[in-house]
């Protein structure tokens, strides 16, 4: 959601952004802890190109309410720009 607002907020609204969240549970001593998130990201934003796209990501991944709250958790994304059929 955070992509979605800041890329349209910018003037780039985008077709589609899909994100998956691979999330790591692990034993840490007597409990359990995630220890890792990753984020696999792709968007369908028509006018911008993958540096663009890739600023905008990592942008809503530093500032987004639900990053901040995990700030002890590793969290790696790795953004795609898809090209649309139309372009």
């Amino acid at each position: 959601m955070a992509l979605a607002a800041g890329l349209t907020k910018a003037g780039h609204k985008p077709t589609r952004v899909s994100t998956n969240a691979q999330v790591s549970l692990e034993k840490v001593g007597e409990g359990f802890k995630i220890t890792t998130i990753e984020l696999d990201t792709e968007g369908e934003v028509p006018g911008i190109d993958e540096a663009t796209f890739l600023e905008f990501a990592e942008s809503a991944k530093k500032n987004c309410p639900v990053s901040q709250a995990l700030t002890g958790v590793d969290i790696k994304l790795k953004a795609t720009l898809v090209k649309s059929a139309a372009a």
